[in-house]
């Protein structure tokens, strides 16, 4: 298990801190199709969650997940990666990068559904998300991104946002400004406690 403690406004909640856990070490990398990650801080991220000891997965596609695909490629974290593709000709690029790789997509999906298919299986299977969703292209979230971030948020699975447009608030989670790992910054979107000891807990 790995908890993180989010600092909160102490004159707002009482609090200094929201602590939360995640019971298993598996991160999913993802963002817009059309954005890239620096590739110093997509090192620096994928460094700090390997110092966590998390496993990682990511997606087949250009952009984000192409960054973080040569960052992790760079660290030599292969054995330590799942990249999960959504059509079976991404796979062989993956291999020679030294990256695991496989069609998550069940045959008979459609071309047009297979993204959204992939998505929705790399969320199920991870712990928390670290999500990279504006488009550069429009100033919006992209549509890929906003599945991934719904799905997760559905699931109760943490999510580090690092955006201009923070998510909308909402009563099933918390949205905390923040800095990963003094790397990046964004925010953390938390669920909210479903019963006493859940995911996400204030304490001083």
């Amino acid at each position: 298990m790995v908890q993180f403690s989010v600092p909160v406004s102490k004159a707002l909640t009482g609090k200094r801190f929201c602590r939360f856990s995640v019971t298993h070490h598996t991160v999913l990398l993802a963002g817009s199709r059309h954005g890239m990650v620096p590739v110093s801080t997509a090192q620096d991220i994928v460094s700090a969650f390997d110092r966590l000891e998390f496993f990682f997965l990511t997606g087949c596609a250009r952009g984000v997940d192409q960054s973080f695909r040569e960052a992790l490629s760079r660290a030599e974290l292969g054995d330590k990666t799942f990249v999960a593709c959504a059509y079976p000709h991404r796979i062989q690029r993956n291999l020679e990068a030294c990256l695991f790789a496989s069609c998550v997509v069940p045959f008979g999906v459609t071309p047009k559904a297979a993204p959204v298919r992939r998505t929705l299986w790399m969320v199920r299977r991870a712990s928390l998300v670290m999500l990279f969703p504006d488009d550069p292209t429009t100033g919006e979230w992209g549509k890929g991104s906003a599945v991934t971030f719904n799905a997760a948020v559905a699931q109760l699975k943490p999510v580090f946002v690092v955006t201009n447009k923070p998510p909308a608030l909402s009563q099933s989670y918390r949205v905390l400004p923040s800095c990963f790992q003094g790397i990046v910054s964004g925010y953390w979107v938390i669920p909210q406690s479903i019963e006493e000891g859940g995911r996400c807990n204030d304490e001083d």
